[in-house]
């Protein structure tokens, strides 16, 4: 029972992780302007991704370690898109700083 509750538990947390950043994304995105508190907030985002990424990284370690291959399949591919949302904002902060 409780190896079904874990996963249950990991399988929710790795979506629920991966649905925040990319909502997260979405409204920075929808923002106009380029100004400092966008920078700001682009800065804060990619410091959250980096989080993300580096903590679902250890739960898709964590569920590969338990032959849990459904929780590591969605943990693993969050992972992957917190490290490519890391990428990307980093990327934006980027052509900001050369803008000014």
């Amino acid at each position: 029972m409780t190896d079904t509750t874990d996963t249950m538990l990991e399988e929710r947390l790795a979506k629920e992780l991966a649905g925040r950043l990319l909502g997260y994304a979405d409204d920075i995105a929808e923002e106009d302007g380029e100004d400092d508190e966008t920078l700001a907030e682009l800065e804060h985002m990619r410091d959250v991704a980096d989080k993300a990424y580096a903590a679902l990284s250890d739960l898709a370690l964590h569920c590969h370690n338990r032959r849990e291959d459904v929780a590591w399949g969605i943990a693993r591919r969050a992972a992957e898109d917190a490290h490519a949302l890391a990428t990307f904002v980093g990327d934006w902060i980027e052509d900001m700083e050369d803008e000014d």
